[in-house]
């Protein structure tokens, strides 16, 4: 037969590789002239179709998998990776000679191990800043380049006892980590199920007697079983508290370990000399509830966090790009660039950010804005990743790709806030941390006491005391409470950078608004017409269609136009002159009709001035050289505005105007908004310099009021970035939002006072949950040391009160979106 040239599987002749399947060929089926080798005919018929069919990569294909399978079976990077130029080059970044680096960790399981990661700088001389972010398991690292490595960095973490490799947004980045704390649970609960039955044995022996060569072994198997669990399954809580006494950092662990050596050294010591308790059935069961407590906790945590991850995968990965010939390609979302068009059918997300240069749709922002109102998408509109292509299929050109696009900016945000820390959250960490310490000391306390008192049960209450005692609820709380209130106001539009801001706005003080934009509505329209006929009004639109005037603009897009306007004549500053249908027109102002000789009344002069007052522009209208009437111009104040500023009064807040524009605008709209305290005509620097002498003055005062601003133009950037809370409004400028601590992505400014609300309700519920958490240990470190607490009830109790306080605070997180996504 003809032969080719087969995949390169063939092995020794002892150990003959199928050509297909590649298990071993029996000696009997070898054909020693030939390349290709089979273990059954099935096989060799299946090969010869896929190699008749051209399909030979296939092959190759099964091997290259087979080969990323096993690579990834291996949890951990080598450390010696760490060292590669180009593996450095693609996860860190050097700025200053200072180096920092995000990196995935194993074994992170409550605050405690936060604490302790933190502190890594005492174990790697030259780290400057460990900054843990639990929800997503990552740590960012922050280093002296030449004083440590990269390399150093990842040893260092080991040591600590928690594993680090490059951060990955897949499930699949979890499941080593699940499966090796399942197969924990699974052989603490094979150990303290025979450790039980060896007990049974043992406690029927006190009650039908037992002979003492089967005591002595029941006792033995029992202190062997149990120093296997200790070694084993529980070896995770001593390398916690190992790495936490040389960080000098109190954590969860320390207790807990306490606990288990004790019970093991006066078990093993019993076992030993023939007599007394022995504990082992207590300290395995123990280690099997801790784990299986601990691992719900870590679950309940991590879908707690989905908010913040669902939002950081909105943008689908392949893009459909348009080739020089017309036709379209799918090509993954990297490969595009700016510039390039891309194809969007209806109901497809959007993967790129850019602007429609063909078609006509409506999408969906809904995901971005919080808007449930489809928008328009027409030549010339920009559309964004993440929102839904509705109706039909249109083509965009490509203005940002990745990271660069609006969605992926947005949700940065939302991530980095899952990072950082209020101060209510560090009052947590350090209650908590000290709260270990107290409890431990406390448990030897009651201990010594025990057994000064002669009670055989003193180690019991002191391994209860050790065991029942948890700062996890107490310091889990509150991030979860921020983190995943974050998340869903995300959801809701409301994009806010950490908890700290809500913290702050919580209690009462001072809000600056800006106007343009944020009171009003940001863009020229027409209020009304003065004695305008309709005829008129639509060749005043046709003239006025040809110019870029946002004045002009405003009256083009205010309804119908008439035919298109003859010599039309654009005069800066003053308006416009041309002819409409055999109509002459002037448009402008009064100096421009003076100019072309038409007279003014006494009663179209008093309605200017009365639109002045108001705030508006007027414009006069000639047509045929005699007087038509006017139009009146402005922007709008929004119309929750008044709301807004009563309920933020009625809460307490002192609510003052700081705008760039002109006085009159200024006082009419504050007059409208019944603000006493409004300022126009201000600069970017003098807006900075009102916000910043606010912040001193309350300083000064000793208040704890926020100081707020609220803007969204380039000219609020720096006040927005110098308030204690600064809120960028819908459809503000990027550098508004890159400043501001709060960004606002639905319309309106309804979700301003909804924010306030829930940022109240968010604070009360924290110090519930603190409330909660002690006094849960109050009662439990008073029944432990009153001899009540069994250490069993105490290991199962502490998970139990962990995850009651955790739940209470994911409610608060999904009570806080809720009341802020509800309409306006």
């Amino acid at each position: 037969m003809t032969t080719v040239a087969a995949p390169p599987n063939i092995g020794t002749a002892d150990a003959v590789e199928c050509s297909h399947c590649g298990l071993d060929v029996p000696a009997g089926l070898i054909e020693s002239d030939a390349t290709e080798q089979f273990c059954c005919q099935g096989c060799r018929s299946v090969y010869r179709i896929i190699h008749g069919s051209g399909l030979d990569r296939y092959y190759d294909m099964r091997r290259s998998l087979e080969r990323k399978k096993a690579r990834a079976e291996s949890r951990e990077t080598p450390v010696s990776v760490y060292e590669d130029p180009a593996f450095i080059a693609r996860y860190t970044e050097t700025v200053g000679g200072i180096t920092t680096a995000t990196l995935a960790l194993e074994g992170l399981h409550c605050p405690a191990c936060v604490w302790l990661i933190e502190r890594l700088g005492r174990v790697v001389p030259g780290v400057l800043e460990a900054n843990v972010n639990a929800s997503r398991m990552t740590v960012r690292v922050r280093w002296q380049a030449e004083h440590c490595t990269f390399a150093d960095v990842v040893r260092g973490l080991h040591e600590l006892g928690y594993p680090a490799a490059p951060p990955r947004d897949d499930a699949e980045s979890r499941r080593p980590e699940s499966r090796s704390h399942l197969v924990r649970i699974g052989v603490a609960g094979a150990l303290a199920g025979n450790v039980m039955l060896v007990s049974i044995a043992l406690y029927a022996g006190v009650f039908e007697g037992i002979e003492a060569k089967y005591f002595a072994l029941f006792r033995w198997v029992s202190a062997v079983l149990g120093l296997i669990a200790l070694a084993w399954p529980g070896r995770i809580f001593f390398r916690g508290a190992i790495a936490a006494v040389r960080t000098r950092t109190p954590h969860l662990d320390i207790p807990i370990s306490l606990a288990l050596l004790v019970g093991t050294a006066w078990g093993l010591s019993n076992t030993i000399r023939g007599t007394g308790e022995i504990y082992f059935d207590t300290l395995t069961t123990l280690i099997f509830l801790l784990l299986i407590g601990r691992f719900i906790q870590a679950q309940q945590q991590r879908r707690a966090a989905d908010a913040v991850d669902m939002l950081l995968r909105i943008t689908p990965g392949i893009v459909r790009l348009v080739q020089a010939d017309g036709l379209t390609q799918s090509r993954p979302v990297e490969a595009a660039n700016v510039d390039d068009v891309a194809e969007v059918h209806a109901g497809e997300t959007i993967p790129i950010d850019g602007c429609v240069v063909e078609g006509e749709s409506d999408q969906d922002e809904a995901i971005l804005t919080g808007e449930s109102v489809p928008v328009p998408a027409r030549e010339g509109d920009n559309v964004w990743a993440g929102a839904v292509n509705l109706t039909s299929t249109i083509r965009v050109r490509v203005t940002a790709v990745g990271a660069a696009t609006r969605s992926a900016r947005l949700m940065q945000l939302v991530s980095d806030a899952a990072a950082s820390k209020s101060p209510i959250v560090q009052l947590a960490d350090r209650i908590s941390g000290w709260f270990v310490v107290i409890a431990t000391s406390i448990a030897i306390i009651i201990g010594a006491a025990w057994t000064i008192a002669g009670s055989p049960h003193a180690i019991d209450h002191a391994t209860a005391m050790l065991i029942v005692t948890c700062p996890c609820a107490l310091g889990m709380a509150t991030p979860l409470v921020l983190s995943v209130g974050i998340g869903r106001l995300a959801r809701a539009g409301i994009l806010v950078k950490g908890g700290e801001p809500i913290e702050r706005l919580s209690k009462p003080g001072t809000i600056f608004l800006d106007k343009t934009g944020t009171l009003t509505t940001g863009s020229m329209r027409v209020v009304e017409w003065y004695r305008v006929d309709d005829e008129t009004a639509c060749r005043v639109r046709s003239l006025e269609a040809k110019s870029r005037h946002p004045i002009a603009r405003a009256i083009a897009a205010s309804g119908s136009h008439a035919a298109e306007a003859d010599g039309a004549q654009h005069i800066t500053g003053a308006g416009a002159i041309g002819e409409v249908e055999g109509k002459s027109l002037v448009v402008g102002t009064p100096r421009l009709l003076s100019d072309e000789g038409i007279a003014i009344d006494q009663d179209t002069e008093a309605w200017a001035a009365e639109v002045g007052r108001r705030g508006l522009s007027a414009v006069l209208v000639a047509e045929d050289g005699r007087l038509a009437g006017g139009v009146a111009i402005g922007d709008e104040v929004r119309p929750e505005a008044r709301h807004l500023v009563d309920n933020l009064c009625d809460s307490g807040w002192t609510v003052a105007v700081l705008s760039g524009d002109a006085a009159g605008p200024v006082a009419h709209a504050a007059a409208e908004l019944g603000i006493d305290n409004a300022r126009s005509r201000m600069s970017p620097e003098q807006k900075l310099a009102a916000v910043r002498h606010a912040v001193r003055a309350r300083d000064d005062d000793g208040s704890r009021g926020a100081i707020v601003m609220i803007g969204d133009g380039v000219n609020d950037s720096a006040a927005l970035a110098a308030a204690d809370v600064g809120i960028a409004v819908h459809g503000g400028a990027d550098v508004s939002l890159d400043a501001a601590d709060v960004s606002m992505q639905r319309a309106g400014l309804g979700a301003i006072a909804q924010l306030l609300l829930g940022s109240r309700n968010a604070m009360d519920r924290i110090r519930l949950c603190i409330g909660a958490s002690l006094g849960y240990n109050f009662v439990a470190v008073t029944l432990a040391a009153a001899g009540i607490l069994h250490p069993l009830l105490a290991a199962v109790l502490m998970p139990i009160s962990s995850i009651t306080v955790v739940s209470i605070a994911a409610g608060t997180g999904a009570r806080l979106g809720e009341t802020t996504a509800g309409g306006e």
